[in-house]
C-alpha cells in the first residue's frame, strides 16, 4: 500500500472508530441518566473528560490502524497489534477519566475492564466480518469480469 493510500484508510478508519467511541459514550450516558431516573448530574467538567475521553479511544483505535499498511507482518500480528494499542489506550483513559470504579472494590472494577475488553472484541469481531464479506463480494465481482 502506498503511502498516501495508507494514510488516507488510516483517517477513514480514524473516523469510524471516533463515530463509534462517540456513539458509545452517548448510549452510556442515556442509560446512566435513565437508570438514575433523570437526575444524572455531574460537576467540574466531568461530562468534558469523558467526552475527550470517548474522542481519545477513538483515536486510540483509529490510528494505530496504520499497522496494516506493513505487509511485512502477519495479518495476526497486525490484528493483535491493532487491538492492544487500542485496548491499552482505551483502559488508560478509563482508568483516567473514571470509568472504572477502583473506589468499590476489585471485583467491580474488573467486571467494568471486562465489560470494556468485551465490548472492543465485539466491535473488531463485528467490523472483521464486515470487511471479510466485503472482500468476498469484491472477489466475486473480479472473477464474474474475467470469466
Amino acid at each position: 500500500m502506498k503511502k498516501k493510500d495508507s494514510v488516507a484508510f488510516m483517517i477513514r478508519r480514524t473516523k469510524t472508530t471516533v463515530a463509534i467511541a462517540s456513539f458509545l459514550f452517548l448510549l452510556s450516558s442515556l442509560i446512566s441518566d435513565i437508570n438514575m431516573g433523570g437526575v444524572w448530574s455531574t460537576s467540574g467538567y466531568s461530562v468534558t473528560k469523558m467526552a475527550l475521553g470517548s474522542l481519545g479511544i477513538g483515536l486510540g483505535f483509529g490510528l494505530p490502524c496504520i499497522i496494516y499498511a506493513n505487509e511485512r507482518l502477519s495479518p495476526s500480528v497486525q490484528i493483535l497489534l491493532h487491538m492492544t494499542i487500542g485496548c491499552a489506550v482505551m483502559l488508560a483513559i478509563a482508568f483516567l477519566v473514571g470509568w472504572i470504579p477502583t473506589d468499590k472494590g476489585l471485583l467491580p472494577a474488573l467486571a467494568v475492564i471486562a465489560a470494556m475488553l468485551l465490548t472492543a472484541f465485539i466491535i473488531a469481531v463485528l467490523s472483521y466480518r464486515r470487511q471479510k464479506k466485503l472482500a468476498e463480494k469484491i472477489n466475486r465481482e473480479l472473477e464474474q469480469r474475467r470469466g
